[in-house]
């Protein structure tokens, strides 16, 4: 993962009509700031943690949005399943994780000399990102007996090629508007930047995926308890962008 700048990104102001007509290939940070609505979502997962996520959401009556890696459920398809049959909202995060920035970087030095070797690298490497969708989505939807809407890019890499691969393969894109459970540094700042981050429409980015994930459970509870004192509805990404009924 890198930074986001100043870690908080700027909330999308976008009127709820608009993101009723989201379509595959589309690109979304936030929800409509119209209403106090969030959404919480996890990345990377199944992982060795996942089960204490969903007891804590359990414990709090909440549904969260998991973007999960497909070889990540090839390994843990009992707590994929899981996961949905709780009625949690299953995402795609792609197969295994792959930059498909540096992939495109590497793929145009192929074609250091000749005029059109950008498109080239853009073309093929779209390419594998479309098979990786498609495989990734094969393998989360058999497992899970969900069907995929959204999908979030690994890195929140947002190009042309990951937008037409999206809309070949028929995903909406979603980033997020905090995220930082990955960084060092001090839990009780980023506790507060976690709860800070409240705000209508916001879609809050941490994971279950991965080892020593005990700072980011203890900064969902955070949020969760900061969210509920201010009255905030949390609800799984598909509805706060209005594609869930």
């Amino acid at each position: 993962m890198t930074r986001i700048s100043g870690l908080l990104a700027l909330l999308l102001l976008v009127s709820p009509q608009a993101f009723s007509a989201l379509k595959p290939g589309d690109f979304v940070t936030s929800g409509p700031a119209t209403g106090k609505r969030i959404a919480l979502t996890f990345d990377d997962g199944p992982g060795p943690h996942s089960q204490a996520y969903l007891d804590l959401l359990d414990r709090y009556g909440v549904k969260a949005t998991f973007f999960m890696l497909a070889e990540q459920v090839t390994y843990k398809p009992k707590v994929a399943k899981e996961i949905a049959a709780k009625g949690h909202e299953v995402a795609s995060h792609t197969f295994d994780h792959t930059n498909y920035l540096k992939r495109y970087h590497a793929n145009a030095k192929k074609y250091p000399d000749i005029p059109e070797g950008a498109a080239k690298a853009a073309a093929e490497t779209q390419r594998e990102l479309t098979a990786d969708m498609k495989k990734s989505r094969e393998i989360i939807e058999k497992a899970t007996g969900a069907k995929l809407v959204l999908l979030r890019m690994p890195h929140g890499i947002d190009r042309p090629f990951v937008k037409a691969a999206a809309r070949e393969t028929g995903f909406v894109l979603a980033n997020w508007t905090f995220g930082g459970d990955w960084l060092t540094g001090s839990e009780e700042t980023l506790t507060k930047e976690y709860t800070r981050a409240i705000k209508p429409g916001a879609v809050i980015l941490l994971h279950d995926g991965g080892s020593k994930r005990e700072k980011s459970l203890r900064l969902t509870e955070a949020v969760l308890k900061a969210a509920k004192e201010q009255g905030y509805e949390i609800v799984v990404l598909s509805e706060l962008l209005g594609l869930k009924n």
